[in-house]
């Protein structure tokens, strides 16, 4: 007679696992270096991060979540100087900061900081040359979308436009 199956219960499974997958992510890293960009490997398959299958492997809400909050970080951290200085003398310009973050990732945040007029605008608190400078950006080329998509981002440069009466905070 065979080896009787020791009885588990749901946390002592969870611990044994949390173990292993610790101990696995390990032994992947050793054989992954950091891929911070998409290349293909010699079987053909991209790869990023520590060896994720990118074509093969769908990513997961969460994993989608925890890049794009990575993603935001980084546009923050890329505006601080301009946004910095726009709040200091416009505490109020603080309720448009989030559509200002999600055009810099859509366009690039490199290319909002350096977009002079832009920020003029903003500082004259011309909210309607600022809209009028964002819809100049030729978004069909910077970020390929469809007609969804683009009605979403018209929604973020007319929020920049709004009164502040009417802005959420």
């Amino acid at each position: 007679m065979g080896r009787p199956v020791p009885d588990l219960d749901d946390q002592r499974l969870q611990e044994i696992e949390g173990v292993a997958h610790a101990e696995a992510m390990e032994l992947l890293r050793g054989i992954h270096s950091l891929q911070p960009y998409p290349k293909v490997d010699a079987l053909g398959v991209r790869r990023h991060g520590f060896g994720r299958q990118i074509e093969k492997r769908p990513i997961s809400e969460y994993a989608a979540s925890v890049a794009l909050s990575e993603d935001v970080k980084a546009t923050v951290a890329a505006l601080r100087g301009r946004v910095f200085e726009l709040v200091a003398v416009h505490p109020e310009a603080a309720s448009r900061l989030k559509y200002l973050y999600a055009i810099a990732d859509l366009l690039g945040p490199e290319k909002l900081n350096d977009w002079a007029a832009l920020w003029d605008c903003l500082r004259r608190q011309d909210w309607d040359g600022a809209a009028v400078e964002l819809m100049t950006a030729q978004w069909d080329r910077l970020f390929a979308c469809d007609t969804v998509s683009k009605r979403h981002v018209m929604r973020l440069v007319h929020e920049v436009s709004r009164p502040d009466w009417m802005v959420t905070p």
